[in-house]
């Protein structure tokens, strides 16, 4: 099977034969589609002239990746499939940022182009206008005639742009055989087809979103596509899954928990499959899933933004453990469980996670940030999660936490420190910590600050982290206080006994 595995990544060596790859699959499905929670729907014959006609209005750009930041509606998959095909990496960008942290990524990518809807026109011409970059807008590339010839690439097809402690985001990039080799492992494991219609939840700066889409696609599946005040909406997420006949679900814990608790007795039985990843499955919420989608394969799978995923478990109805394992890695998945000098650790014992796959990204933009990320070990290069696990005799390996100030909040990963440099930098702050508090079934972003006397206000905080931070790193709630924060006995401040006084509140 791994074998097998490989020899189909190795078919699209650049991201052009990976979409070639892709619109050659839509072209044998005719019957398909890409439908919105907007309502907007492409056929897959549609969709294939929206590729065509977007990569015409990309005509004459330099060389360089593109950025796309728009709603995510059929038209902006098609300006990813767009991308890939003329050969350039695409990179999405999530228009729900906000402008600063929008710029902020634009100024490290430096793209050869910007593609965006009317909304991030608005938001973004000034930039675009101060950079010298080409800015594109999706309903005004309409022109039919053939495209270009794809252009030589270096292989990469996705910049993804993830919380960074300094402050500012880390690009992870992420080549097409590495995209090519994930979809072959969730075609061969979930058996996809045709007549599949894939629900399409995270937002496509996330990769979650790679499952969904690319995999999809690349049988010739429909998809049913999530925007933004769909993502948000249990009620429209079912009305969605429903009207568009979804069969495979994947999405994080937190939105699975909007569906179930607004399905009041519905139950879907069309769905074969529900993947979940981003953050842990409360009991609670994995029984109503159980009873929303009787008939569903229920997955929990484990991974990275930097090696996609790497680990799955079938979570049985039955005596269903709590926590969840991670699970048995991926057929092309390698891994260790390693001490702080590098050594493996005896099975059962606490270590971090290495992973060696060929899903991983080819490296951060800052070398030397990438040179951090990885170890080795009798001569081959992990990936070092910073995940603190524990493998079982039984060969499952179970999560015990992080060993870094990086969590999963929503299922989107969110750097404490990132958190914490950007609200330090509002005057009146002396000290501050962010931390994770688990409040009934979900995980909550919370804040301790100290100050120098003067009025501080929980307003004043959230305002602050609106301008620069996305919705899931602003904290919901803020101790502010005169005092020192307290420390632990290495003099730094401890977020778990600042935890723990909140919850005693």
């Amino acid at each position: 099977m791994t074998q097998h595995m490989k020899d189909i990544a190795g078919l699209a060596p650049t991201g052009a034969a990976f979409a070639e790859a892709l619109l050659s699959a839509i072209g044998r499905a005719p019957g398909g589609r890409v439908a919105g929670g907007c309502g907007a729907v492409l056929t897959h014959d549609d969709m294939l002239a929206r590729v065509a006609q977007i990569r015409v209005g990309m005509a004459g750009l330099p060389d360089g990746p593109v950025a796309i930041c728009a709603a995510k509606r059929p038209d902006t998959i098609a300006a990813v499939l767009a991308v890939l095909a003329d050969g350039r990496a695409y990179a999405p960008l999530d228009p729900g940022h906000p402008e600063d942290r929008l710029t902020g990524i634009l100024d490290l990518l430096r793209p050869a182009a910007l593609l965006v809807d009317a909304l991030a026109e608005d938001r973004l011409r000034g930039w675009a206008s101060a950079a010298g970059v080409a800015l594109r807008r999706l309903d005004a590339l309409t022109v039919r005639a053939e495209p270009p010839c794809p252009r030589p690439d270096g292989g990469l097809a996705a910049l993804l742009h993830t919380s960074g402690s300094t402050g500012v985001p880390k690009q992870v990039r992420i080549a097409a055989p590495a995209l090519d080799q994930f979809n072959a492992w969730v075609r061969w494991e979930f058996g996809l087809r045709p007549q599949d219609c894939l629900l399409s939840h995270a937002p496509l700066a996330f990769d979650l979103s790679f499952l969904d889409i690319f995999a999809g696609l690349s049988v010739g599946a429909s998809l049913a596509l999530a925007d933004a005040e769909t993502a948000r909406s249990g009620e429209r997420l079912l009305r969605l899954i429903r009207e568009a006949g979804v069969t495979v679900v994947q999405a994080a814990p937190s939105a699975l928990a909007l569906m179930v608790r607004a399905a009041e007795g519905q139950c879907f039985p069309a769905v074969r499959a529900v993947l979940f990843a981003g953050e842990p499955m409360p009991a609670p919420v994995l029984r109503d899933i159980f009873r929303v989608f009787p008939a569903a394969r229920v997955v929990n799978v484990y991974g990275c933004t930097e090696t996609n995923d790497t680990f799955f478990y079938d979570v049985p109805r039955a005596d269903t453990p709590d926590p969840l394992p991670l699970g048995r890695p991926l057929p092309y998945v390698c891994h260790e469980v390693m001490t702080e000098e590098g050594h493996p650790v005896p099975i059962g014992e606490e270590g971090e996670l290495w992973v060696a796959c060929p899903t991983t990204m080819e490296g951060y933009s800052d070398p030397a940030l990438t040179a951090r990320a990885f170890g080795h070990w009798q001569g081959r290069r992990y990936y070092r999660s910073n995940d603190r696990v524990r493998l079982g005799e039984d060969g499952l390996m179970h999560f015990l936490g992080r060993a870094d100030s990086v969590q999963k909040i929503s299922g989107h990963r969110v750097d404490l420190a990132e958190v914490e440099a950007h609200l330090a930098r509002l005057p009146g702050v002396v000290e501050l910590a962010v931390y994770v508090v688990r409040r009934g079934d979900e995980a909550q972003l919370e804040c301790a600050v100290a100050t120098d006397g003067r009025a501080l206000g929980s307003l004043d905080l959230r305002r602050h982290a609106m301008t620069a931070l996305p919705a899931p790193a602003i904290p919901r709630r803020y101790a502010i206080s005169a005092q020192p924060l307290p420390k632990n006995s290495n003099g730094k401040i401890c977020r778990r006994m600042l935890a723990s006084l909140a919850l005693a509140v």
